[in-house]
């Protein structure tokens, strides 16, 4: 199928994310999201979610089904859809304190009950560099991170975004593989092939998985787009699907003293995108560089 190109606009319901996370899209949705909204569907589902920005950022569809392998994440995002625990937990954050020694002693904290571990989780995302919660190192800055005051409207924002949202904690193949009768979009998000895991992640996520997820997509009936880095790797296991070149700052550690760098990206898709675009100037392929299309 091929679909028209729409230059990117923010959606009526667009919601910032509740967090900070590594590799996360908040400065890639203008490059996204228009592979995303020509696209017309009525349930979406992302199998990786993660910090969730091109979810929170779309337009929301009738059916939306968001995944992640990450435990402690998708348990933040199933603990807030409740009214009752997101309002204890907004109080307990509003009256807390971003410092260094409180970092440390949340982080050692073994929680006791599923609200201690949303609420350590939630505490070392928004202080911790990029986010990251699998080895948090001490990363919030005075008048440049949120304050804790702003958290609670972060997370009662996107509370509203999640109503009505299936929030599954899953292996990526039951995602992409469980039938549906509706028009189905998937935006995946997977950790990129040469990321630093170790660090960044969880869960690793290993060239099998690389191999297993291509396989399962090249084999779906449901449009997919996809986001990689830029890397032989990828472009060999896609050689059969629509590739489009695409770049954007980014800076995993979130620090004032590491400028953004520029990474070069590809977006994957199994439907052919066309569309004017002002730095082109005409009608053409969007960065097109493969052709392909559902098998």
């Amino acid at each position: 199928m091929n679909f028209i190109y729409k230059q990117y606009e923010k959606s009526e319901d667009h919601t910032p994310s509740p967090f900070r996370y590594p590799g996360g899209k908040f400065y890639a949705l203008k490059h996204i999201m228009p592979f995303i909204a020509c696209v017309p569907h009525d349930e979406y589902r992302e199998p990786f979610v993660g910090g969730g920005s091109v979810f929170f950022g779309k337009t929301k569809a009738q059916i939306s089904w968001i995944n992640d392998l990450n435990t402690r994440i998708i348990n933040v995002y199933n603990f807030i859809t409740n009214d009752d625990n997101r309002a204890k937990l907004v109080e307990i954050l509003t009256n807390e304190i971003a410092t260094k020694s409180r970092h440390k002693e949340i982080k050692d904290l073994v929680p006791s009950s599923i609200f201690e571990q949303v609420f350590q989780t939630y505490y070392l995302n928004r202080t911790s560099y990029s986010g990251i919660i699998n080895a948090p190192a001490w990363g919030y800055s005075d008048g440049k991170s949120s304050p804790p005051q702003n958290w609670g409207s972060f997370l009662n924002k996107a509370a509203e975004k999640l109503k009505n949202t299936k929030i599954t904690n899953l292996d990526f193949e039951a995602v992409v593989k469980t039938p549906s009768k509706q028009k189905v979009l998937m935006y995946l998000d997977p950790p990129y092939y040469y990321a630093d895991q170790k660090r960044a992640y969880e869960k690793s996520f290993t060239v099998t998985e690389h191999i297993r997820l291509a396989a399962a997509l090249r084999n779906t009936n449901f449009y997919f787009c996809l986001s990689y880095d830029d890397c032989a790797e990828i472009r060999q296991l896609y050689d059969w699907a629509n590739i489009y070149e695409v770049s954007w700052l980014y800076n995993t550690k979130n620090c004032k003293r590491i400028k953004r760098k520029k990474g070069q990206e590809v977006i994957i898709t199994n439907y052919q995108v066309f569309g004017s675009d002002k730095q082109y100037g005409k009608f053409e392929p969007y960065f097109f560089i493969n052709s392909g299309g559902r098998k």
